[in-house]
Parts: C-alpha cells; structure tokens; sequence
C-alpha cells in the first residue's frame, strides 16, 4: 500500500504544475505576461482543479475514516461544510464574519452553488481544516484522536495555521477575480479582519466537532505511512502557491509562503 500513497502524493504534486501549463502554456513566470480569462484553456485547466479536489476530499474521508472512525468523519465533514457554508452566507450578504461584503464570481469557480456560494468553498474549508489538524498533530507529537479522546486540551495553533495559510492564498484569489470585496482591504485588496473570521470560523468548527465527535480506537496497525500525508501535502500547498504569487508581484505573500515551507519542515526534521 505504500506505494499507492507515494502515488496519491506525487499527483497532488503534479496537479498545480499541470493546471498552469494547461492554463498558460510556456509564458515564463511574469506578471505583465498571465492573463487571467475565460477561454478555453481556462475551462480544461478547471477540470483538473476539480478531479484533484475530489480525489483529496475521497483520500481524507478514507484517512479520517480510519482514524477517527467513519461516524467521526462524516460528524466532522457535516459541521465544517455547513458552518463554512452559513458563514459564507452571511459574509457575502451581510458582511460581518469575514470583514466586508465580497461577490463570488460564478463563471470562474466551477460546480454548482448555493445563495452565490460555490459548493467548492466549504468543501476546501473541510480539508484544508482537517489537514491543518493533521499536520498540528505531526509536528507537535500528538495522537490524531487527541481531539475526540480528550487526550489533551484543544490547541488554537491549527486555527492560526489556517490564517497563516489565507494570508497566502487569498491574495492569489482576489488577484484572479474569483471573488472580489465591495470596499477593498490594505492587505492586498483583503480586508484584515478577513482574517479574523478565518480563525473564528475554524475555531468554532473545531469547538461543535469536540462536542459531537465520539471516542474511537484507530484498529489499523499498518498506517505508520499514511498516518500524517494531510499533514505533508498541507505544507506542499504553502510552496505550491508561492508561484502564482511572485507571477502576480504578491511579494511578501510569496515569500511567507516559503518561510512557512521551510519553518514546517524545519520542525518536522529537527523533533
């Protein structure tokens, strides 16, 4: 089975460098030189954004269903899409819960939506939340079920973990026009207390799933390998998105993207 998971890790490598080249083709990394449109190399560049969420959201709900349990897991992917989902809600009618009112643009975020909200959003908050957690527990030594076993007390790092994470990726979204906010922010047309709302919203997911979540023994014991990739491709997406930052000038973006590389895996190398 291993090499099945240094397969799964290789192609989630591979995806971001296959979605540029199918989108832009050879331009060299300038950013006077991407266009950012709709046309048809756009349209074939999202089919592999697509096939490569659903083959990470089907690995983490096997991941999860081993050592959580699959009661857990679907507790878990229940409370994340449907709390992301009402904050998004709330965020682009109202507001209040990522720092201003923002408009997502349908025609670049493929799939179906509700009330304006693409699906894709929550379903991205379930895993990048999940694999946050699970690279907490990596780098801090702890067991996957400490959330659920009350091994020990909850941790807001993976929460803060997650903001780290938007800091880098949220630029690269405004800069898309995937969504676009009705007053711009100082950081990077973001509003800072965006970041607010991340850390809250994953902060009460992690609250409501430490209520609901139910004690469980992982019964696998030839997972040795597969217990932290979540936690590994976490880190990958870091770099991964340092390109498309510095092909947009998002200078610092790209280089916390780096420093965050090189600071995870510093960590994991030197425990």
């Amino acid at each position: 089975m291993n090499i099945l998971y240094l397969i799964l890790f290789l192609f989630v490598i591979f995806i971001p460098f296959s979605y540029r080249f199918i989108r832009t083709g050879n331009i060299p990394f300038n950013k006077n030189k991407f266009i950012f449109n709709l046309d048809a190399n756009y349209q074939k560049a999202e089919k592999i954004r697509v096939f490569q969420v659903l083959i990470l959201f089907l690995f983490l709900l096997y991941h999860g269903s081993i050592f959580w349990g699959i009661a857990n897991i679907s507790i878990f992917i229940t409370i994340t899409f449907m709390f992301s989902m009402l904050m998004e809600i709330i965020g682009e009618k109202t507001g209040i819960t990522f720092g201003g009112k923002y408009k997502y643009n349908l025609e670049l975020t493929p799939g179906p939506s509700l009330f304006e909200i693409p699906f894709v959003i929550p379903i991205a908050w379930v895993m990048l939340t999940y694999m946050s957690y699970n690279l907490f527990c990596f780098l801090g030594s702890f067991d996957l079920g400490q959330i659920i076993n009350n091994n020990i007390n909850f941790s807001i790092l993976p929460c803060i973990m997650m903001v780290f994470l938007d800091l880098i990726l949220d630029p690269i979204a405004v800069d898309e026009k995937r969504w676009e906010w009705e007053i711009e922010g100082y950081y990077y047309g973001v509003p800072i207390l965006n970041f607010f709302g991340w850390f809250i919203n994953c902060f009460i997911i992690w609250i409501f799933f430490s209520y609901f979540s139910i004690p469980f023994q992982t019964s696998s014991n030839n997972v040795e390998t597969l217990t932290h990739l979540p936690g590994l491709i976490f880190i990958f997406i870091h770099l991964a998105a340092s390109r498309p930052c510095f092909e947009r000038n998002l200078k610092f973006p790209g280089y916390f993207a780096i420093f965050l590389t090189i600071l995870y895996t510093g960590i994991l190398f030197y425990k």
